[in-house]
């Protein structure tokens, strides 16, 4: 049979419109899929209601088309381990580090041994590196490069993996601090959970089959065993001139602020007597806490009034005036991505005084905080998530909340460091004090 154009225009249109006709029939969601259409729809409607900065760091019509994006992939296909990964895209798009699912422990919760990433590892300089074997030592090194999993580079699975963290202002160094921290589950999920898991060790040919867990795997360190802290906070002296001021936690509350407080009294009151003129202040894993933490150590270490608040919610905004004993030497402020919420306020008011110097990497929070978070609970999932609900910015001229506190000197550890436990940042600190 001879086909002219004609024909073939005839059967193109034919099959345009009945193809046409099939899509616009969406499968019917069953009573799972509904359920979590309910939930996202609940987080959507309580982010929209209570944060106060919503399109700050990201614009409306940027927020809404992911939401937009993100509702239509629920489908009867989507299980608890996706819908929870698509929860955490959407929250991570806020960029507000009181605004969140938590840390990475429900999504944990939901996998079985053999679903977890089977090495431990570790980021650094946007290089992945193994630092536990686990069930693999037969067949990867510690210390080794890891270049691919399962075909994929690492620089896209990381990229993936961020669009999942919040933390503020789009802070990098706080989502790698949360990745180091429970990277064995979060792979997991940016790969969409593959039957087995193959890797490519950088600068070797070839790829290396892992062998699956048997049992949960560990959790990396927080912070070195070595460390002349190992409690929420200490005074430690490093020489007959320095003393190091450990600060891992700011969050006492209520009749508990009084023990934070009373600390920094009997410090000031010791560093005085001794006559220490260098101060190392950690406040490295610090997550933060109550206002009167930061400007009680700001009345010791500044030599002016100050202002702390120049908005808040609360309309605090009072000025304050130093200690007679204050500490007048050479102040190190040592931190890193785990330093949030009242550590950003604090670094910002050092910084914009040009008090301290700053040594080691971006810290995780700024002047501009959406925080008196509220804790609530999806209907259906039953997955818990906070939500900001007040603005506090400090006094200070930098008025981009986008503005990060970056080191004065920027310093991370290598692998090899890390493997040895070497405390590189610490020992730059101390360094300086001899400068």
């Amino acid at each position: 049979m001879k086909i002219n154009l004609f024909n073939i225009l005839i059967l193109s249109i034919f099959c345009f419109s009945s193809c046409k006709g099939q899509e616009v029939k969406k499968e019917e969601l069953n009573e799972k899929a509904q359920n979590y259409l309910a939930d996202y729809n609940e987080l959507i409607d309580t982010l929209t209601t209570y944060h106060p900065a919503l399109y700050e760091f990201t614009s409306k019509s940027d927020f809404e088309k992911k939401v937009k994006q993100l509702r239509n992939e629920i489908d009867n296909t989507t299980t608890k381990e996706d819908f929870i990964w698509k929860l955490s895209e959407v929250i991570a798009k806020v960029n507000c580090g009181h605004t969140s699912l938590g840390f990475f422990n429900q999504q944990r919760d939901l996998l079985k041994p053999k679903d977890y990433f089977p090495l431990l590892t570790r980021l650094i300089h946007n290089k992945l590196y193994v630092i536990d074997n686990l069930t693999n030592k037969d067949k990867v090194e510690i210390g080794q490069e890891i270049s691919q999993i399962n075909g994929k580079s690492i620089s896209e699975i990381m990229s993936n993996i961020y669009a999942h963290i919040n933390s503020q202002a789009d802070i990098e160094s706080s989502k790698r601090r949360l990745f180091n921290g429970y990277n064995t589950a979060i792979i997991p999920y940016a790969l969409n959970f593959p039957n087995a898991y193959k890797i490519k060790i950088a600068g070797k040919n070839g790829t290396i089959s892992l062998k699956s867990l048997h049992k949960n795997p560990p959790y990396a360190p927080l912070f070195s065993k070595k460390h002349p802290c190992q409690s929420d906070f200490c005074l430690t002296e490093v020489n007959a001139e320095t003393v190091l001021l450990t600060l891992r936690n700011f969050a006492y509350y209520g009749d508990k602020t009084k023990l934070f407080l009373n600390f920094l009294n009997s410090s000031f009151n010791e560093i005085k007597t001794e006559g220490y003129r260098n101060l190392i202040i950690d406040v490295r894993e610090n997550l933060g806490g109550p206002a009167e933490a930061s400007i009680h150590l700001l009345k010791y270490t500044l030599q002016e009034p100050f202002q702390y608040f120049v908005n808040s919610d609360f309309g605090r905004n009072e000025i304050y005036q130093p200690f007679e004993n204050n500490f007048k030497g050479k102040i190190i402020f040592v931190m890193n991505g785990d330093g949030y919420s009242t550590v950003g306020h604090l670094a910002s008011i050092y910084k914009d005084k040009n008090r301290v110097v700053f040594v080691g990497e971006t810290l995780g929070s700024n002047q501009f905080c959406t925080a008196n978070q509220k804790q609530f609970e999806l209907t259906n999932t039953k997955f818990t998530y906070s939500v900001a609900r007040n603005i506090f910015i400090t006094a200070i001229q930098e008025k981009d909340p986008k503005a990060a506190i970056e080191p004065n000197i920027e310093i991370e550890q290598s692998i090899d460091d890390f493997l040895s436990d070497k405390d590189v940042v610490l020992e730059k600190a101390i360094a300086l004090t001899k400068k």
